[in-house]
């Protein structure tokens, strides 16, 4: 079976979205420049985001390949696992829209930092995750692995990009900008409630 390159970049998308990098450039910045003022231990900006983005790369491949064990695993339909992973990232868009006031966390450790909080949950989250094993119902574990990796890929360059996007965006603009991501988030979330309603006869 060959590869969709198309269906793969709409799972990139839909991945990107939900990571939604743009809404926690501000908060690891904030962790970025406290560590910086107060350690004598510096740090480089490049080197703290290829550490992110190992570890998201890293959780990202796992459940892409073992998406559809879980779900094997735990014996769940492919109408429930919509219905409850739509319902989770709906509340992930609201959540995402007050600027992640669940996770106010601030590490003197930007080793500890990198894996928790800003690699997960921050970034690669509950959402992320759900969406990777529901779309696993669909999709081949090469195209989840591409659209993954795609993804990851985008997620690194906004990262890489973070300080010169605040200055040409102002802390608002990017703000604004992971508002935006997170109305697709809630979008999504809604589409995967309406598909796994059509699954279960309930609408058509």
């Amino acid at each position: 079976m060959g590869l969709d390159i198309g269906q793969a970049l709409v799972v990139a998308v839909k991945l990107f979205a939900i990571m939604d990098p743009f809404s926690v450039i501000p908060y690891i910045l904030g962790i970025y420049t406290t560590y910086q003022e107060s350690s004598q231990e510096k740090v480089s900006w490049n080197y703290l985001v290829n550490k992110i983005s190992i570890v998201i790369i890293v959780i990202l491949l796992i459940f892409s390949i073992l998406g559809r064990a879980i779900l094997d695993f735990l014996g769940l339909s492919p109408a429930a696992l919509e219905i409850g992973g739509g319902i989770i990232l709906v509340y992930l868009g609201i959540d995402t829209m007050g600027g992640f006031g669940q996770l106010r966390f601030l590490s003197r450790n930007i080793e500890e930092a990198i894996v928790t909080p800003i690699a997960t949950p921050l970034i690669v989250g509950p959402g992320t995750l759900t969406a990777l094993v529901t779309l696993s119902v669909g999709h081949s574990i090469l195209l989840l692995i591409v659209g993954s990796m795609v993804a990851a890929l985008l997620t690194y360059l906004t990262l890489l990009s973070a300080p010169l996007l605040v200055k040409v965006l102002g802390k608002t603009g990017t703000i604004a900008a992971g508002r935006f991501t997170a109305i697709i988030i809630a979008a999504f979330g809604v589409q995967l409630i309406l598909g796994g309603l059509t699954l279960l006869g309930l609408i058509s």
